[in-house]
């Protein structure tokens, strides 16, 4: 760079704002720069492979994720570099099973964990539960809320599953014969919100009863009204709901200090988003993969009708022995992956599928890509490891198929070689989500719902 005269007859104040913003500009370009090549060439990260841009920026992230196009984005790159991708300048994604297992299942093997960033850390001072990244506090909210979603706990709350899901039929019936029929992307987002909301606090939001919809954002923002009243209702409630394990009845007095009230209203949030995001997104792809499949529907409608001889039979411990039922569901929730976002953890500074990762460097498992790889399932769905070809065949089918016991008469030998450790849309490890079986209990009785009593057609209406 040249240097910056100051001419006589220039205006003083003239010249020292110029001045001021070349060398601002320039000392802004020297950094830049510098910073550039210190990410290309110098960072913990710079090994591994990924296009220049992303290893210099977050832009193309930003980019993508803004476009609603990040999944596919980052599924293009593991085809086009490999099975490891620097995705941003202290980010790394990876793809196989084995991947998975060392990064989010360190603690079982009495390694050192790699720890949950802050992403979810919306400065309110309590990170709750689901979103806490300190592995002790977590622990401790853990041993509490637990025991919430065991067997035992998940058997008493079906009556409540079952109500909600009679009402949500019963309503079906009496409006789906309108003209324009039904959007039932709203009906399934009425539902899954009435029974979280009635699970997590015991809360009765009444849409389906009352075709009437609570906004979610209205329902979040009253989250600490709502935790206040069901602290008043402790010990009056109609059912047993997850605040029972928070503020349990025969326990000690519930705290009133601000930062006690702020955790147990994080948690019940957290339990709150748990409990009707990803079952709403759950149940609409199970109703668009009957729809648009066929002869899927027509296997699901007979076994269902075949075990129930009337609505009323419906149990959730008959429906769970349903092997195409279950086959349908796994192959839906891998078909339509809900976790395409990041879950980026911190390296200790350890191996993850024999790549050294340096310490303090983001990774994160491209479930999105391992879904449809062909490698892992023969003909590729939607997301990277839940559809990499190198895990399955077919990975962009539906094939129920596929989950099937190899003693099944719709078994399919095709399928024999695809790689069901590369999907696990629950997570793994200590932190892998506590509410899998109750999330599976709502969606084999939903099915089963629809199916038992919408006409007696095996084909698609």
């Amino acid at each position: 760079m040249g240097t910056f005269e100051y001419h006589v007859g220039t205006p003083l104040w003239s010249w020292l704002w110029s001045y001021w913003l070349w060398l601002t500009a320039s000392t802004t370009a020297t950094y830049l720069v510098a910073r550039t090549i210190y990410r290309l060439y110098f960072h913990p990260a710079a090994g591994f492979p990924g296009p220049k841009l992303a290893a210099a920026s977050y832009l193309p992230y930003c980019y993508y994720w803004l476009r609603d196009q990040y999944p596919w984005y980052e599924e293009k790159l593991m085809h086009e570099y490999g099975d490891v991708v620097r995705i941003g300048p202290n980010e790394v994604a990876f793809l196989t099973p084995q991947a998975a297992q060392d990064i989010h299942g360190a603690a079982n093997r009495g390694m050192e964990i790699f720890r949950k960033t802050d992403l979810m850390d919306f400065g309110t001072g309590d990170l709750g539960f689901t979103w806490e990244n300190d592995p002790a506090k977590r622990e401790a909210v853990g041993k509490k809320m637990v025991p919430a979603f065991s067997s035992k706990a998940t058997r008493e709350k079906e009556p409540l599953v079952e109500a909600y899901m009679d009402l949500f039929i019963q309503r079906l019936k009496e409006m789906g014969g309108r003209p324009g029929g039904l959007l039932m992307n709203d009906w399934l987002i009425w539902l899954s919100t009435d029974l979280a909301a009635d699970l997590a606090y015991g809360r009765e939001l009444n849409q389906v009863r009352d075709w009437m919809m609570f906004t979610v954002p209205a329902v979040l923002k009253a989250n600490a009204d709502e935790v206040r009243a069901r602290i008043d209702r402790r010990g009056k409630t109609k059912h047993p709901d997850f605040m029972d394990y928070m503020i349990p009845t025969e326990g000690p007095p519930v705290p009133t200090g601000k930062k006690d009230l702020r955790h147990i209203e994080q948690v019940a949030l957290q339990m709150f988003i748990a409990g009707f995001d990803p079952i709403q997104i759950q149940l609409y792809a199970a109703v668009f993969f009957l729809v648009k499949h066929g002869e899927a529907y027509a296997r699901l409608t007979k076994e269902i009708r075949d075990a129930f001889e009337s609505y009323g039979d419906i149990t959730a411990e008959a429906v769970s022995k349903l092997a195409y039922l279950n086959a349908f569901i796994h192959e839906s929730q891998r078909a339509y992956v809900i976790t395409v976002a990041r879950m980026p953890r911190v390296s200790p500074g350890a191996t993850v599928d024999g790549v050294y990762v340096p310490k303090g460097v983001i990774v994160h498992l491209s479930s999105f890509t391992a879904a449809r790889h062909p490698r892992y399932w023969r003909e590729p769905l939607s997301f990277t490891a839940a559809r990499h070809p190198r895990y399955w065949r077919e990975p962009l089918s539906f094939k129920p198929e596929r989950w099937l016991p190899t003693d099944h008469p719709l078994y399919d030998t095709r399928y024999a070689n695809d790689n069901l450790k590369a999907f696990f849309p629950f997570g793994l490890g200590p932190r892998q989500c506590i509410g899998r079986e109750i999330a599976w209990s709502q969606e084999r009785r939903n099915a089963c719902s629809w199916l038992s009593c919408c006409g007696r057609s095996t084909s698609i209406p």
